[in-house]
């Protein structure tokens, strides 16, 4: 379940399906290892997924929904809301893209606590290729909707005569501090979370010799909770980003 950052493997890493590959441990495919290819084929596997469980659901809808159909409609619906709550009456185009985070993110989050796989959000390189979508998706709808000059000066803040004050600071925010909280907050709770279930897994005792007791039982309960509320902070902050780019909440104040 847990994977590090780096590129050697972790003394409480659970093994994964990858470990059954016949590859060399310090063998390169495409520039990585077997260990570093773990969270691109875990995020490969949960986009093949998704992918064909959303065509296989959504290829014979019917005004009177079934089961399945109605269950996908109250997802659709509740991340719907989600995003209006932040966004207000800019979400409309947000709606996809925040809604796939969500779902992308929760599922990445989900796998790792199925045996031999790891969650891909326990490594920070994916958690900051995640980070660096929300930032470009940010700052060019902050620019599209602003244009460049009306943007420099949402982040100058006001009063103007504040700007040398406020501006470099805001530019601290949008390139360095938000950025590094949005991955590093995702990255961190998500390993923590693997971690300590393998070291439980690990210190957990046999009954008879070969029967074990399953001490980590309670943690992946408290897992399954964290992984969708982190799912859930990234796509709200996400939102919040964006609106606040875009102008939405100076407008409320307003």
């Amino acid at each position: 379940m847990s994977s590090t950052g780096g590129g050697s493997s972790s003394s409480t890493e659970l093994p994964s399906f990858m470990d059954l590959v016949p590859i060399q441990e310090h063998s390169h495919i495409m520039g990585l290892t077997k260990h570093e290819l773990v969270p691109v084929v875990m995020s490969a596997t949960i986009i093949i997924f998704l992918a064909f469980f959303s065509l296989l659901a959504t290829r014979r809808l019917k005004k009177v929904p079934g089961k399945l159909q109605a269950f996908l409609e109250i997802i659709v619906e509740g991340l719907e809301n989600f995003t209006k709550t932040q966004m207000g009456r800019a979400a409309g185009p947000f709606i996809p893209f925040i809604g796939t985070l969500f779902i992308y993110i929760f599922f990445m989050n989900m796998i790792g606590q199925v045996p031999l796989f790891h969650s891909p959000t326990n490594n920070f390189n994916t958690t900051i290729a995640l980070t660096l979508i929300v930032f470009f998706v940010t700052h060019f709808q902050g620019i599209k909707n602003n244009g460049i000059v009306g943007y420099l000066k949402h982040m100058a803040g006001k009063p103007i005569w504040l700007a040398p004050l406020v501006f470099p600071l805001h530019l601290m925010q949008e390139l360095l501090s938000r950025p590094l909280s949005l991955s590093m907050r995702l990255f961190g709770n998500i390993l923590g979370e693997d971690t300590i279930i393998a070291i439980f897994i690990g210190l957990s005792p046999f009954v008879l010799g070969y029967i074990p007791i399953p001490m980590h039982l309670p943690m992946v309960f408290l897992a399954l909770l964290g992984s969708t509320i982190q799912a859930m902070i990234f796509s709200l902050l996400a939102s919040f980003y964006i609106a606040g780019a875009i102008g939405i909440h100076e407008e409320e104040h307003h």
